[in-house]
């Protein structure tokens, strides 16, 4: 009898150290991030997102629970009348929010307009946003003319030290250190769209220090000086 009370308490155990196991599984679930028609991802955490021009632009990502910064794009293509059709790319614009486990998540771009003429303009600043059951928990919007420049080379000129104004990566990693957190990067799977977080070894902002160094020697420098970093940029 004695045998079978010590079997019987062990299976009790068991069951108890099993159930705990699982409610600790569930308690760190995934968060999923929907994204709406129209906008392109570019850089998640410090981590640039390659999307393919012949693919579909990616709709969901799987991220771990916690703060995320999150750079994205307007992006949209317009049939126009007699086959003529327009490309509307917006600069890149970033969003910082926490995202909490086992929740899932919008990126949006509100008020996006149907018509073409209206939506030209719109291209020139919209605003991103992190929603959730049609609550905005964070936004940010765009800088109008943040298309790039003079700059825009400097990223593969330099190794990554720097990026052009519109550089996704750079912009991505600027909102992590606005954060005063630690930055950290991501390994994405295309195919999956799932997000892991890992952390990063380089700060971010060093890099943001050094491009914002390189904009006063810019601003102070004379035309003739000017065109030669252009052309030195161009190589």
């Amino acid at each position: 009898m004695k045998t079978n009370a010590s079997l019987l308490k062990k299976l009790t155990m068991g069951t108890l150290l099993i159930t705990a196991g699982s409610v600790s599984m569930l308690s760190h679930a995934a968060v999923t991030l929907l994204v709406d028609d129209h906008i392109k991802v570019t850089a998640i955490n410090g981590q640039e997102i390659q999307q393919s021009a012949f693919q579909p632009l990616m709709k969901s990502f799987t991220l771990e629970p916690g703060q995320h910064a999150i750079t994205a794009k307007y992006d949209r293509l317009y049939n126009l009348t007699r086959d003529e059709h327009d490309y509307l790319r917006s600069g890149n614009v970033s969003v910082t929010a926490e995202l909490m486990d086992n929740q899932t998540y919008r990126l949006t771009m509100p008020n996006q307009p149907e018509k073409y003429v209206v939506a030209k303009e719109y291209a020139k600043r919209p605003t991103l946003a992190v929603q959730q059951n049609n609550t905005v928990v964070a936004s940010q919007q765009g800088v109008a003319g943040n298309e790039g420049g003079v700059l825009s080379g400097l990223g593969k000129a330099l190794g990554g030290v720097f990026g052009g104004a519109d550089d996704a990566e750079l912009q991505n990693k600027r909102a992590i250190a606005a954060l005063d957190t630690p930055a950290v990067s991501t390994q994405s799977n295309v195919n999956t769209g799932t997000v892991t977080t890992v952390k990063q070894t380089t700060s971010a902002a060093s890099s943001t220090n050094t491009l914002d160094q390189f904009m006063q020697i810019w601003l102070q420098a004379t035309p003739a000086e000017r065109e030669k970093m252009r052309q030195w940029i161009q190589k």
